[in-house]
């Protein structure tokens, strides 16, 4: 083989090795992905499961509009995430209010921890927020391909049963 001929095929290579890296690189693990690695899936959201911690007592709400919300109360959920129309992974958590007064015109502080069974491991998330249709909550960790994960997490309601989720991994 000519030194030319080495050199060409070591270039052709380098360059086939370089675009398998890159490809790979959203199957990657997300401490080994590049900073600001994005995965976005829809959601089908199920009915919430709520639990009102009330002065009588704790009892089981299900319609949520028809309660007074209160510090202790708790939802619990668990989700569909899809592509293309077909089930992927799950979500699932449990929000509990922590701040709330009923004197003062701002809506209730949740503290909200959310696992995620995404394909190839699962993430954890966690934070506080409000029951605006978006919420940001940190990624705290991850298992499989996502072990080491950090970064942030946006979950956006439509209103209609359905949303959004997007995950913005970043090195820690």
């Amino acid at each position: 083989m000519t030194t030319k001929t080495a050199a060409v095929l070591a270039g052709v290579t380098a360059v086939a090795l370089a675009t398998v890296a890159w490809s790979a690189a959203p199957n990657a693990p997300a401490s080994a992905a590049p900073a600001d690695t994005t995965l976005s899936f829809d959601v089908e959201f199920s009915p919430s499961f709520y639990l009102d911690f009330g002065p009588t007592g704790v009892r089981e709400v299900t319609d949520v509009q028809a309660v007074s919300p209160s510090k202790g109360d708790q939802t619990s959920f668990g989700d569909r995430l899809l592509r293309r129309g077909q089930v992927v992974g799950y979500q699932g958590g449990v929000c509990t209010i922590t701040r709330f007064d009923p004197a003062v015109a701002e809506p209730p502080r949740l503290t909200c921890h959310v696992g995620y069974e995404l394909p190839g491991g699962q993430v954890t998330a966690q934070g506080t927020t409000t029951p605006d249709p978006v919420k940001r909550l940190a990624v705290t960790g991850g298992t499989g391909r996502y072990a080491g994960a950090g970064g942030e997490v946006t979950i956006t309601e439509f209103g209609d049963g359905t949303g959004r989720v997007e995950f913005r991994f970043t090195r820690r």
